[in-house]
């Protein structure tokens, strides 16, 4: 196996030259990171991770935490859209990232979990966490690990999606259209601080068009197609007269969209159906989905980005993402 001092000949440079050049320590000319490179190809050099973190006291490894709170999490294309842009720029950066999921109870996260935090292993934590049981976040911030939030748990560096700013502009999209009988798709309030405030925009937008947030009849789904099918066919078969639904996600609106046309429903002559994250599959179904855009793969790569600031002794300021209003073809004026 050819070592450091093997690449450190063939460049002609020292060995502390190539560990650096490796660890992607600035200030190198382009001529010498290309000499330790084509040196390292040419060999076949491959780094000793565990040796190379001995010396400089980073593994390069960096824990993307998302609590395992519901079944389906590795198939939400909103988690992997965040993953996308959390990967790519870390991949740029030289690091490699550790997925942890770890199960939440009413105290603490799992053993599992926490002995991961205790390892010594990791260089920081970036957390998608935005429910209200126990934090995944407490651990990391009790071990003192460099630590950044996406979501809305409490931590000193974050970057989230404004759900509020994103509930009532669709809402008041829909209104502009004309609608005023509404039906309310939703997950629990109390699984997700997102939904929380996505419903306080909602009411918001609704109480200032003059409208009763609280006779709109609604019904929970789970995030999936599924429930989104469940809920609109128990939803419009007690409350026919309703022109619009909104969905707080896009595959509960998906799934209403096929249960509205097997009960007749024309979408969106009938009925105007919404959803919320603007995943890939919005576009492509029938009619393309009026939704909102999280920016999930921005938010990954901002998450990331202020997790480097930190390991580099910044304090970076939170970041709040403004959310975008995406019209398609599935809402329409009132008919």
């Amino acid at each position: 196996m050819p070592t450091l001092e093997d690449v450190a000949k063939r460049a002609g440079v020292s060995t502390a030259t190539v560990s650096k050049v490796l660890s992607n320590t600035p200030y190198f000319t382009d001529a010498t990171r290309l000499k330790v490179m084509q040196a390292v190809q040419e060999l076949g050099y491959v780094p000793n991770l565990a040796a190379r973190a001995l010396s400089s006291g980073k593994t390069h490894i960096i824990a993307v935490v998302f609590p395992y709170v519901y079944e389906a999490i590795f198939t939400d294309p909103n988690i992997m859209n965040t993953l996308a842009g959390i990967e790519a720029e870390c991949t740029t950066q030289g690091y490699n990232i550790l997925l942890s999921t770890p199960q939440l109870a009413s105290d603490e996260p799992d053993t599992h979990y926490q002995q991961l935090i205790q390892s010594g292993y990791l260089d920081g934590v970036i957390a998608i966490d935005s429910y209200p049981t126990a934090s995944a976040l407490k651990p990391v911030q009790e071990k003192g690990i460099p630590a950044v939030v996406i979501g809305y748990e409490a931590c000193d560096y974050s970057v989230r999606h404004d759900d509020q700013a994103g509930g009532q502009k669709i809402m008041e999209h829909l209104i502009a259209l004309g609608h005023t009988r509404f039906g309310l798709i939703e997950v629990p309030e109390d699984t997700n601080y997102g939904v929380k405030y996505r419903s306080i925009g909602v009411r918001a937008a609704a109480e200032q068009a003059g409208l009763d947030y609280d006779s709109f009849p609604r019904t929970s789904g789970d995030w999936s197609t599924h429930s989104g099918s469940r809920c609109a066919a128990a939803l419009l078969a007690q409350h026919p007269d309703v022109t619009a639904l909104i969905c707080y996600n896009d595959r509960m609106a998906m799934g209403a969209i096929q249960q509205a046309r097997s009960m007749g429903r024309a979408v969106p002559g009938d009925l105007s159906i919404t959803g919320y994250d603007d995943i890939p599959s919005a576009v492509l179904c029938d009619p393309a989905l009026t939704t909102i855009s999280q920016r999930s793969p921005e938010q990954g790569r901002i998450g990331a980005r202020l997790l480097f600031e930190v390991l580099d002794g910044t304090h970076p300021d939170p970041v709040v993402l403004d959310p975008l209003l995406i019209v398609r073809q599935s809402s329409a004026p009132r008919p």
